[in-house]
């Protein structure tokens, strides 16, 4: 993330050191990796809760995860593949970090007066494996899914935003959910319900991906702080 030669932000003013102003399009790489890392710690949280959708058994984290998929793919757009693997590694890190601080909570002694141990056991305990499937999984289907991306970008000309974002994340989507369920359920769930929970959410995240396209757009077109938006000219192009 870069700064600018602006002027010093008058909060420094009186100091001895400037402060260093910062660039809009930084700000909403800020945002953007933010929302990243936060969207990939929720969903490593709350993927120890299976969720009962009637047809088949899911985690709950098959909600939240694809929403890295559609920021990663928007930090590849606009700042390019380094940046956005920069970003992957960074959230890497601070999911260790989490699964460190978890394993260290639920070892300090507790006051006499708590009694939920058991309980901080059974959700924060369950998590460091589900973690490690999901960084696992992560690490290797993010970086697939941006290397993918930034070839098809140069493939395209820069162009069909709607087919590099969906080709990319569809293919990653499918490696991240064997390789999540493999490394964090096995020997938790029978194999067939596995199974038959590998597919359900492999075919939700397919879905999530072709819905969030849209929204991969609006990103885009956020980050880019343009008027118009970026598949105008696609529109156009196909009418003429």
């Amino acid at each position: 993330m870069s700064t600018s030669n602006k002027p010093a932000s008058p909060l420094s003013k009186g100091g001895a050191i400037p402060f260093l102003a910062v660039e809009p399009a930084t700000r909403k790489l800020i945002i953007l990796t933010a929302s990243f890392i936060a969207a990939l710690m929720l969903a490593n949280i709350v993927a120890i809760k299976i969720v009962d959708l009637g047809f088949a058994a899911v985690t709950a984290g098959i909600f939240i995860y694809p929403i890295t998929f559609i920021i990663s793919d928007t930090i590849a757009e606009i700042w390019g593949r380094r940046v956005a693997q920069q970003a992957i590694w960074i959230a890497l890190v601070i999911n260790a970090f989490m699964v460190g601080v978890f394993t260290l909570v639920i070892q300090m002694p507790s006051a006499v007066f708590f009694e939920s141990q058991k309980e901080l056991e059974v959700i924060l305990g369950a998590v460091p494996r589900i973690v490690l499937a999901s960084l696992v999984a992560f690490t290797i289907s993010q970086n697939i899914d941006v290397y993918l991306f930034t070839k098809l970008r140069a493939k395209t000309a820069g162009k069909h935003l709607w087919l590099r974002t969906n080709v990319s994340t569809i293919t990653c989507q499918l490696v991240d959910t064997v390789v999540f369920f493999v490394v964090g359920f096995i020997g938790l769930m029978p194999l067939m319900e596995m199974a038959t929970a590998t597919a359900t959410e492999l075919g939700v995240k397919i879905a999530m991906s072709v819905i969030g396209t849209p929204i991969v757009y609006l990103l885009v077109k956020w980050a880019r702080g343009t008027l118009q938006t970026t598949l105008q000219p696609e529109l156009e192009a196909k009418s003429s």
